[in-house]
């Protein structure tokens, strides 16, 4: 059987009319940009939104993209001149190449060329996407017994940590007088710039003041907002590619049609232009990541928690069920949306229609036991801190109190089924109920929510009980049918712990 061509330059005047191909010259093309973590995310992300830079003829911000580790994407991508077909799955499915990226380096088999890439002149934006382990912290704050900060802290030469080689790439960008250089996180990371800049200078204080000095003044480590569903890359994918393209790529990305990508607006040298493609430059980007929590992220949980007591799969199944659509919705729109402080110009209510829409994207399905997984963590950040605002403001809870109900009831048949996914399941599959002791309490006990004040309001507790039982005994399509769950009724703040 006659193999099909790669996709590379020489083979993209071939492919089918419908596939949206680069329309600049390659050889135009300067890299801005040094990229740390060229995972999937990135490749369907950031590099997406450069592409369309280079489109339009702002040639300066190609991309160099740096593994720390691994040669599996460098070696996949160099052999097809650093293309690949990126895929919009949605009611129709959209094919673009991408040839953003112009090289990728192995930060392991040559840390001395990303030091470089960093230090050049030429380079005015590094950004990252190494997820929240890159950052070598511990409960949230940096962690200098770390083994990779540590190593970068008695030594250089060789770094181990991103902060390690932006330290080395300072110190000679310091000693050149180059460039301002602007550090941007792009991971799902609350002051991600912030932990950044904490890790920069902790290393170059050890190893060169100067250079810490010089980075203070020409240096910027700021913080964006990133979002878009990209799952792995299967075999089916590539076949799919395959097929479409007639040729083979051997690295291609999927991902959902919404992206969004929020910049704290503050850089210390050139900035790309990325507000002209899409994304938003702003001077605090607190109020979107804070929105996203509550009316995205609260919502993707309900569903998981509902979907798993429901029997179903996955969270687009869920909202098949019009009792459980409807009680997402409700839950965000009356309770959780009027004490959360949505962005400027922005519609809370059609940023719900957004997620839940998102959400019901079978082509890109989303596992409720994958949502549902560490959930005691998330509803620490997503749930929790808005049912305690409402419960101040004297603002209706009830659906609030049904989805605790129902997260307890999830925990336990998860627990039972030996299906639970979470730090705390030991603690939860040990857990026996006991008379008189508030099983909603008991739970929120050992995901750590001892000092919110819904754990420490007995009304609200009380409510979530007996939510918890109805749910038991009916089942959960049923028990949102028994209880009158639309008719506003309020928690007083003021109750005392049972």
């Amino acid at each position: 059987m006659r193999r099909m061509p790669s996709l590379s330059w020489d083979s993209l005047p071939s492919l089918p009319a419908f596939v949206e191909k680069p329309s600049y010259d390659r050889d135009a093309v300067s890299a801005g940009i040094v990229h740390f973590g060229v995972g999937n995310f990135h490749r369907a992300h950031q590099a997406a939104y450069c592409e369309a830079l280079l489109n339009r003829g702002e040639t300066d911000w190609g991309i160099i993209g740096v593994s720390m580790r691994s040669p599996h994407v460098r070696d996949k991508l160099a052999a097809q001149d650093y293309l690949y077909s990126l895929l919009s799955l949605g009611e129709k499915t959209e094919f673009r190449v991408i040839g953003a990226l112009q090289r990728v380096l192995v930060a392991d088999e040559s840390p001395r060329a990303v030091i470089d890439a960093v230090a050049s002149s030429a380079t005015a934006l590094v950004t990252c996407t190494i997820t929240e382990k890159g950052y070598c912290l511990n409960r949230g704050e940096l962690d200098s017994e770390h083994p990779d900060l540590a190593h970068d802290l008695r030594s250089l030469d060789h770094p181990h940590s991103l902060y390690g080689y932006l330290a080395a790439a300072l110190i000679s960008r310091a000693a050149q007088a180059g460039e301002p250089l602007t550090v941007l996180s792009c991971d799902n990371l609350s002051s991600g710039g912030n932990k950044l800049r904490e890790g920069v200078s902790r290393i170059l204080l050890s190893h060169s003041p100067s250079a810490l000095e010089w980075a203070e003044e020409h240096v910027a480590f700021r913080s964006s907002m990133v979002d878009r569903v990209t799952p792995a890359t299967t075999g089916e994918l590539m076949a799919r590619v395959g097929h479409a393209l007639g040729c083979e790529d051997a690295a291609p990305v999927a991902a959902e049609p919404f992206t969004q990508w929020v910049i704290e607006d503050d850089f210390a040298g050139r900035r790309p232009p990325l507000d002209a493609v899409g994304a938003l430059f702003v001077p605090d980007i607190a109020p979107y990541e804070h929105a996203k929590l509550r009316l995205l992220n609260a919502g993707h949980s309900i569903l998981a928690a509902l979907g798993y007591l429901a029997g179903d799969r996955y969270i687009h199944e869920a909202l098949a069920r019009p009792a459980l659509a409807a009680f997402a919705l409700q839950t965000l729109e009356q309770e959780i949306l009027p004490v959360t402080l949505v962005p400027k110009g922005a519609d809370g209510r059609a940023a719900i229609a957004t997620a839940l829409a998102r959400f019901r994207n079978a082509q890109l399905p989303y596992a409720v036991l994958q949502v549902g997984s560490d959930s005691s963590q998330k509803i620490l950040q997503r749930w929790l801190p808005a049912t305690d605002e409402a419960l101040a403001q004297n603002k209706p809870t009830a659906h609030l109190a049904f989805a605790l109900g129902a997260w307890v009831a999830m925990i336990r048949a998860a627990a039972k089924a030996g299906e639970l996914v979470d730090p705390q399941r030991e603690r939860f599959c040990a857990f026996e109920p006991q008379r008189g002791v508030s099983i909603s309490r008991a739970h929120l006990d050992i995901a750590g929510a001892q000092a919110s004040l819904c754990f420490n309001n007995s009304d609200f507790i009380a409510t979530a009980d007996a939510y918890y039982k109805t749910i038991t005994d009916l089942g959960i399509e049923r028990a949102l049918q028994a209880e009158t769950l639309g008719r506003n009724d309020t928690l007083a703040c003021e109750s005392t712990q049972q």
